[in-house]
C-alpha cells in the first residue's frame, strides 16, 4: 500500500462515519414513520453536511502528490473529519420521542452544529492554503477572478449562518450554501480543487 492509499483508508473512514451518522438518523425517522415531522432546518443541515463531506472526499485526491505521514500534516484533515462527524452525529435525535419536537431540538443544538462545520471550514482553508498561494503566484487572473471571490462569498455566508439565529434566515442561508457548494462540483470531473490543480499543470 502506497503512502496516499494508507492515508486515504483512514481519512475516508473518518469521513464515512459522518455520512453513516446522517443516514442512520434519517433511517431511524423512516422506521418510526416520522418523515412528515422532518423539520426543514434539520433536513437542509443534513443535506449540507452530506454535500460537504462528499466534496471533501473528492478533493482529497489532490493530496496524492503532497501527503506526508506526520502529525503536523495530518492534523488539519483529522480535525476536519472529526468536526464533520461531531456535527453529523447530533443533527438527528437518538430518542424517537424527540421527533415531534425537531424545531426545538435543532434550536438547542444549532450553534454547536454550525460551529463544528465552521471549524471544519477553517481546517479546509488550512489544508488548501498551498493551492491558493500557487494560484496567486502562477495564475493571478484565475485567483482574483474566481478562486478568491468564490471562497470569500462562501465563508461570508457561512459566518452569517453561524451568527444569525432566525429560522427563516437559517433555512435561506443553508439553501444558499448548498447551491454555492454544488456549483463548482456539478460538472467538474475531479472536484473543484482537483480541477484547479489540473489547470495549473496545463491539462
Amino acid at each position: 500500500m502506497d503512502r496516499f492509499s494508507f492515508f486515504f483508508a483512514f481519512y475516508g473512514l473518518m469521513l464515512g462515519l459522518g455520512i453513516a451518522e446522517l443516514l442512520t438518523g434519517f433511517a431511524s425517522m423512516v422506521r418510526a414513520h416520522a418523515l412528515k415531522r422532518l423539520e426543514p432546518q434539520t433536513a437542509l443541515t443534513a443535506l449540507f453536511i452530506f454535500v460537504l463531506v462528499v466534496a471533501t472526499w473528492v478533493d482529497t485526491f489532490t493530496m496524492s502528490q503532497s501527503i506526508t505521514l506526520n502529525f503536523y500534516d495530518l492534523l488539519a484533515p483529522v480535525l476536519l473529519s472529526t468536526f464533520y462527524y461531531l456535527a453529523a452525529a447530533v443533527v438527528f435525535p437518538r430518542d424517537p420521542r424527540q421527533y415531534s419536537h425537531l424545531r426545538a431540538y435543532f434550536a438547542a443544538r444549532r450553534q454547536f452544529i454550525i460551529g463544528m462545520l465552521f471549524a471544519a471550514e477553517l481546517c479546509d482553508v488550512w489544508m488548501n492554503a498551498p493551492f491558493f498561494r500557487e494560484a496567486l503566484a502562477q495564475h493571478p487572473d484565475y485567483f482574483w477572478g474566481w478562486l478568491l471571490p468564490f471562497n470569500v462569498l462562501f465563508k461570508l455566508v457561512f459566518l452569517a449562518l453561524l451568527l444569525t439565529r432566525g429560522r427563516r434566515i437559517t433555512i435561506t442561508l443553508l439553501a444558499v450554501q448548498i447551491v454555492l457548494l454544488l456549483a463548482p462540483y456539478w460538472h467538474s470531473r475531479d472536484g473543484a480543487v482537483q480541477t484547479f490543480t489540473m489547470h495549473l499543470l496545463g491539462y
